[in-house]
């Protein structure tokens, strides 16, 4: 894990989930005022929230549950989740599932990292408020496309907010087109955004435009070739190509810019 992401820590109501065959009789109940949770190599659920509405849940880790399509489904419950980890979930296609427009609040969640989940599509619908998030992790999800996926016309506004975003990373999607899937229109707020690090993503040719610029420029670490070729708006407007800073690899460093990376970015 990165310094500014804290370890997953169990509190002092916590539940550890792995390999069972049954859920043990009352489990809905005990997740109910539950506060901490590590699920293992589960095989029975398709959504986390349909064992319990888990409305105290503050720290979830989620470790190769195969058979989970959904982590959320359900419109509420996330009032108190602060920091997620989601690894290795062959069947995930949506962190935050929704088919019919709207979003969903995550008052409370600052940290989240999904990483080796091959059938990923999208994390959350582009309506959501992430209010509070300050670090966002995709790794190695080959077939994510949006971060913020469309789910219907009345899915949100033309511009999102990110508040208390610091830093972001994407490494190894090579499918992702767009942070948001509204046609590179929408306008991001992200006033504390400081770091991008971008790798293996070829097909991400846009980055947000800048609703307002912050005290200095998002640093942006990728491949040269990828930077090359990434599109701006046409009238040069300070708040779109302005409002990042490449910090690139030494040129004599990239003639193997598209070799697909299989450690971590540190």
């Amino acid at each position: 894990m990165d310094d500014d992401i804290p370890p997953f820590q169990a509190a002092e109501r916590h539940v550890v989930i792995s390999a069972v065959d049954r859920y043990p009789h009352g489990l809905e109940h005990l997740l109910s005022v539950t506060k901490s949770m590590s699920m293992t190599d589960d095989t029975h659920i398709s959504a986390l929230d349909d064992l319990s509405d888990m409305d105290k849940l503050e720290e979830c880790m989620l470790r190769r549950c195969h058979q989970m399509v959904n982590v959320f489904v359900k419109p509420y419950m996330r009032r108190t989740l602060r920091n997620a980890s989601v690894s290795h979930l062959k069947s995930l296609t949506h962190y935050f599932y929704r088919p019919l427009g709207g979003g969903v609040e995550f008052d409370a969640l600052k940290h989240l990292r999904l990483e080796h989940c091959p059938r990923l599509v999208g994390v959350m619908p582009r309506g959501s408020a992430l209010p509070n998030l300050v670090t966002l992790d995709i790794l190695f999800c080959d077939n994510l496309k949006a971060v913020f996926y469309d789910n219907g016309p009345y899915s949100s506004r033309y511009w999102y907010e990110l508040p208390c975003l610091r830093r972001m990373r994407l490494q190894e999607l090579p499918q992702l087109q767009h942070l948001r899937d509204d046609h590179n229109a929408a306008i991001l707020t992200a006033p504390a955004w400081e770091e991008l690090h971008v790798r293996g993503c070829w097909s991400l040719r846009r980055l947000p435009r800048l609703r307002q610029r912050s005290k200095q420029s998002v640093e942006v670490s990728g491949e040269r070739d990828w930077w090359a070729n990434l599109r701006w708006d046409r009238d040069g407007s300070i708040l779109h190509r302005g409002g990042y800073q490449p910090v690139l690899p030494p040129a004599s460093a990239s003639f193997r810019d598209r070799v697909v990376i299989k450690s971590y970015l540190r």
